[in-house]
């Protein structure tokens, strides 16, 4: 392709045949930037100006019909020698550097105008009187570097603040800013700063006497077209000596071409130009102080933005999940506005919000500080979307299991939640920071130097784009690398399977506990009578148009061990959520130790607090083991007493560490639950329930997830708490256990309880038919 390329240029060679090379035929197609009052600019949608009616009455003498492309004015020229358009015509001032790259044709004379609020007390005549002051120009314009380098350089010279120049992508925008009171002064071409000072009512002025830096502005042609540089020369000579070129001037208070000025403009004629890929001048842009602070200001920007908007992110993921409408219909208001939102939009609209809210300015003053809070406010709606599927992907036991051990909703989120959603979560942040890191190049719209407006600086000068934009993508691809590696790292450290703690050795399901037959010692059956530890009255829960249970009552005595059996759905599971307000019931009352769980003493709700102290003295040991991944054995177990301060810390290990030498893990301490087997999971289980020391232990189906080898180890573990007295509720399947070690047993059926009673006559079927068929599925 680069070939055919070669060979197509080769064969077009306008100036041989004598006629001009055209982008369209019978078409003029000219380069304007229209957002340049009174010069370019839309009128009713159509466009409109001195430039735009220049251009109409050229194409017509050149018997061509004009057609416009809107291109903003630091890419004229680049679209120019890309054959984009035939010319540029668009209050393009004739410069050296300009005319190195492009041919002109000078059309007529202007220069700059300051211009300031009528409430402002400065009055600057002259560039002289801008040191220290912040001054607006156009991006790209031959005044960036008068000021900056010239009067700038004059300024620190003389012992005084250089000048604040700040570029913006458009002249509408800098006077807006000025307006805003983000700039002291905005310097701009004489006819756009009297358009912008008659459309201002009396708001702005303008304080400079005369020209600022006259300059000749010229018809913009691509090099190697001579044919069309002498017809477009020849149609202007003929508006000339029509009168027309005169009456234009005279309707946009202009002046013609000065010759002298001119000659002053377009500098010393030098050798050709070498218009090959500057690879010398690439290289030594990484050499260029400027970028190299600019790529620091993004990376800062960046990780900045990024941080607060990942804090700000899971709060606002956190708000929509709420089930109450009061918080989530807001935030996912909030998602809905500024996911919809262009960032440049909200860019420019914060930098002018201290137009409406002065009060703002002394914060908003700065670029820097506008971008921050525009991506901010922005990237907060995506991240939490993000951080909304980490947050679903994370079990619904594993906050469960956090609420049992009376941990209240922040430090469930906190220790257990989110740090398990963040880890899912982190290669979608990771991508959504380079994203930010390459957002960051919208800021250049209110006038921060970062990569991209410094290198569009320096192409406006020299015109070297390619070999400018390449640096610019280099620094951007180093950027987005560097911080790929640590986004690398941190998934490292905080993916548990890579980690290496303690000792490594396979696990040897079973070698470390009996299996149990019968109970090692004969225990002696506890009457179902005494102190109430837990008492249900007239419980009934449903779910939906379906009834979990109806009408439980039911009592658990101190040292008791009651053992729930029935049917697969008949409401094992809901009576025992119920007891620690898993499942809240709809009717009745539940009691632990003469407490009424859910509820204050004065019979109204119990807050999420009050809620968490009375779970804490009701362990839980879950079906599916509910063991948070990210901890290790010790930290399971640990995590509930040193949260809510139970002991301190020596204490709280010590606990630890001989409830695990209980269930006889104590050579797995620092294993994460991934490298153990189902049945040592379920033994960390119940040392975790134990460690909140509680009044009762709920089972809910133990041994239900557990292979058939794996079983008679948790039996063992919860045979040796019977025979040590402790106070039990038990969803089971297991019969054996029913039998050997239960004191009491509930036969629960369609949500209602159908027979409870001693071990033997519950297992005999005590005369009921619907018992009787159960253990008669059961038996083997």
């Amino acid at each position: 392709m680069f070939l055919i390329g070669l060979l197509l240029a080769g064969c077009s060679s306008g100036g041989a045949s004598g006629r001009p090379e055209l982008v369209a035929p019978d078409r003029l197609t000219v380069g304007v930037d229209l957002s340049y009052p009174p010069y370019n600019y839309f009128d009713s949608g159509r466009p409109s100006g001195f430039d735009v009616d220049f251009d109409r009455a050229l194409a017509q003498r050149m018997g061509l019909r004009p057609e416009f492309v809107d291109t903003s004015f630091e890419q004229l020229i680049a679209g120019l020698k890309a054959q984009r358009y035939d010319v540029a015509i668009s209050a393009l001032y004739i410069t050296p550097d300009r005319a190195k790259e492009i041919d002109f044709v000078p059309y007529f004379t202007t220069g700059n105008s300051l211009v300031v609020r009528t409430d402002s007390p400065l009055r600057p005549a002259g560039p002289a009187e801008l040191c220290g002051q912040r001054v607006g120009v156009i991006k790209g314009g031959q005044i960036v570097t008068q000021l900056r380098e010239q009067a700038g350089a004059a300024c620190v010279r003389e012992g005084r603040p250089g000048i604040d120049v700040r570029e913006f992508a458009s002249d509408p925008v800098a006077t807006q800013a000025l307006i805003a009171g983000q700039l002291d002064v905005q310097a701009t071409d004489a006819a756009v700063a009297k358009a912008a000072v008659d459309h201002s009512g009396s708001g702005l002025m303008i304080t400079s006497s005369g020209l600022l830096y006259p300059t000749s502005v010229g018809i913009g042609l691509a090099r190697g077209n001579p044919a069309l540089k002498e017809q477009v020369t020849k149609a202007f000579e003929e508006l000339k000596a029509s009168g027309e070129y005169d009456r234009l001037l005279q309707r946009y208070n202009l002046r013609p071409v000065d010759p002298e000025l001119v000659r002053a403009n377009l500098g010393t004629p030098g050798e050709d130009d070498d218009f090959g890929f500057d690879w010398a001048y690439t290289f030594g842009l990484f050499g260029n102080a400027e970028l190299w602070n600019a790529a620091l200001m993004v990376a800062v920007l960046a990780v900045l933005a990024w941080s607060i908007a990942t804090v700000l992110g899971m709060g606002l993921a956190l708000l929509k999940r709420s089930e109450l409408r009061v918080l989530s219909v807001p935030a996912s208001g909030y998602v809905w506005f500024f996911r919809s939102l262009p960032l440049l939009v909200l860019l420019i609209f914060i930098y002018n919000l201290p137009q409406v809210i002065p009060e703002l300015r002394p914060v908003l003053g700065s670029p820097f500080v506008v971008g921050l809070v525009a991506l901010v406010l922005s990237e907060t709606a995506y991240i939490a979307e993000i951080h909304r599927g980490g947050l679903k992907s994370v079990s619904v036991g594993q906050g469960e299991a956090a609420r049992a051990l009376g941990i209240p909703y922040g430090g469930v989120q906190r220790l257990v939640v989110i740090p398990q959603a963040f880890r899912v979560a982190l290669p979608a942040l990771g991508n959504q920071f380079i994203t930010i890191l390459k957002l960051t190049s919208l800021v250049s719209s209110i006038s921060l130097a970062e990569i991209l407006l410094v290198g569009q600086r320096l192409y406006t000068q020299n015109f070297k784009v390619l070999e400018t934009l390449l640096a610019v993508s280099i620094f951007y691809v180093v950027l987005v690398t560097l911080f790929d590696q640590v986004r690398a790292l941190v998934e490292r450290r905080l993916d548990v399977r890579r980690r290496s703690r303690g000792d490594r050795s396979p696990v040897v399901q079973g070698a470390d506990m009996d299996v149990i037959g019968t109970p090692r010692i004969a225990r002696r059956r506890v009457p179902h009578s005494g102190r109430e530890v837990v008492k249900l009255r007239g419980v009934r829960k449903d779910f939906g148009d379906r009834r979990g249970i109806d009408g439980i009552d039911l009592t658990v005595h101190q040292g008791e061990v009651v053992a729930v059996i029935g049917p697969s759905g008949a409401g094992k599971s809901t009576l025992a959520r119920v007891v620690n307000h898993l499942e809240v019931p709809d009717e009745g009352t539940v009691e632990v130790n003469g407490r009424a769980i859910g509820r204050r003493a004065d019979g109204r709700p119990a807050g999420n607090r009050e809620l968490a102290e009375q779970r804490r003295d009701v362990g839980m040991v879950f079906q599916r083991f509910n063991l948070f991944p990210h901890k290790t054995v010790l930290e399971n177990v640990m995590l509930a007493p040193a949260h809510l301060r139970i002991g301190n810390p020596d204490e709280i290990r010590a606990n630890a560490l001989e409830l695990l030498r209980k269930v006889g893990l104590s050579e797995h301490l620092q294993r994460y639950p991934h490298e153990l087997s189902g049945g040592q999971q379920q033994r960390v289980a119940i040392a975790r329930a134990l460690a909140m020391r509680p009044s009762v232990l709920l089972f809910d189906e133990p041994t239900s997830a557990l292979d058939p080898e794996l079983v008679g180890e948790v039996l063992s573990v919860m045979s040796d708490l019977a025979q040590e007295g402790r106070t039990m509720l038990v969803v089971t399947h297991e019969l054996r256990f029913v039998r050997d070690i239960a004191d009491w047993v509930v036969f629960v059926d369609h949500g209602r309880i159908l027979r409870q009673g001693r071990p033997e006559e519950i297992l005999r079927g005590a005369g009921e038919q619907r018992i009787e068929r159960f253990f008669a599925s059961v038996s083997p």
